[in-house]
């Protein structure tokens, strides 16, 4: 595919610019076409300019600058500004060079007369499904400026949850990378010099827990290379597993099932569920596409599945309660209170109060997860100190015992 800057004219008479991937310049002037606009010019782009230079960019579209355009977008809207011109402005001050052009491309769509959402839908890898849903939701009730401030809402809660579960697994995560360091440290460094002094003392027979400590040592220096290669098959043959759906099962079953960490997992997948279906709900998605994009919305395999598997029993007229009840993740209270909310016709409201709740819960428990996780590790590296220090004093002992 090839890249073609345009330049045409809108039935307005406004002035449209862009650049459109194509096989060829004919697909760009018959696209445009379609779309109802005059061409003025179509040009190839050749070689590497200082403008593609500065389009640049690794990694997606920070999301602080999404919720920025979703509220600077819904202020715009409200104050009165036609939509192309607001998405002119903001196209122009976006600093994302991704974003950027994502937003020149959506401009130059819905100058041609396309919906936003059908032009939001085009750009790759920036707006995700259930956005493009809301907002289409938005254009066809007339309610754009509620879904986009709505939306940044949402949009700046996962990121706070996000960033406070990262948060929170930073110092588990580094307790562990430095025991784990320590031990290598050891092994290569501590044990040989060690080994040097008892062989010193003669045939004096060293205890099991010693001889096994050196064996470790000499193993991990005389075929760190074979370690090396044997780690790196086992993580790709891992991974392999892990992306087959028997592994995904596995895993997801393994992550809600460990201590600690099962239970914010489980938190976290249900405040997900009641957030975004309520979002979705909300907003006049029918029940069955909200079920499908709360689907695809969640993390872990198990309760995706049992979201899509109760798609089946709501399309038949049976209530969501009851496929909810009869899933093994999801807890009795939840298909109790949706039970509550499709009796009452007030579902939507029913689950943002679960959601609440469940996001309460999550941050009660990412602030105290490192004194959770505290005995958990305290045991882990109790065990290594007590392994080497027996290895290392009780030779020691023997020695004394026999002179």
């Amino acid at each position: 595919m090839k890249r073609f800057k345009y330049q045409a004219k809108t039935k307005a008479g406004a002035i449209s610019k862009g650049v459109l991937e194509a096989k060829s310049k004919q697909s760009v002037v018959e696209s445009l076409q379609s779309r109802g606009l005059v061409v003025l010019s179509v040009s190839e782009e050749i070689g590497l300019t200082l403008e593609k230079l500065q389009q640049i960019n690794i990694g997606n579209v920070p999301i602080k600058e999404i919720v920025i355009f979703m509220r600077q977008f819904a202020t715009m809207i409200s104050a009165g500004l036609p939509l192309t011109q607001s998405l002119r402005i903001l196209g122009e001050q976006a600093r994302n060079p991704k974003f950027k052009a994502a937003l020149e491309t959506v401009l130059s769509d819905v100058e041609g007369g396309v919906s936003l959402a059908k032009a939001l839908k085009r750009t790759s890898n920036v707006f995700d499904e259930i956005t493009i849903n809301l907002i289409e939701a938005g254009e066809e009730s007339g309610n754009l400026e509620d879904i986009m401030k709505r939306l940044a809402e949402e949009i700046e809660k996962k990121k706070k949850l996000r960033d406070k579960v990262r948060s929170a697994m930073t110092y588990p995560a580094l307790t562990l990378v430095t025991l784990i360091g320590a031990v290598v440290i050891m092994m290569v460094v501590l044990v040989p010099a060690l080994e040097e002094v008892y062989s010193s003392f003669g045939d004096q027979q060293l205890p099991a827990i010693t001889r096994m400590l050196i064996w470790i040592s000499n193993t991990m220096f005389s075929y760190w290379w074979l370690i090396a290669i044997v780690l790196a098959l086992l993580g790709i043959g891992l991974k392999l597993y892990l992306d087959t759906p028997k592994g995904k099962r596995f895993f997801a079953m393994l992550s809600i099932k460990m201590p600690v960490i099962g239970p914010l997992i489980v938190n976290i997948q249900l405040s997900q569920f009641t957030r975004v279906l309520s979002l979705l709900l909300s907003s006049g998605l029918s029940i069955i596409q909200a079920l499908q994009l709360t689907a695809n919305s969640l993390n872990n395999i198990l309760f995706r599945e049992a979201v899509l598997n109760a798609i089946d029993d709501v399309e038949k007229g049976v209530p969501l309660a009851l496929p909810i009840s009869r899933s093994e993740v999801f807890p009795i209270i939840v298909s109790q209170m949706i039970t509550v909310g499709e009796e009452t016709g007030a579902l939507d409201h029913v689950l943002e109060k679960m959601s609440d709740f469940y996001e309460s819960e999550v941050e009660y428990m990412t602030n105290n997860l490192s004194t959770l996780l505290e005995p958990i590790l305290l045991i882990i590296m109790g065990g290594v100190v007590a392994f080497v220090a027996a290895s290392v004093y009780l030779p020691m002992f023997n020695i004394a015992g026999a002179i």
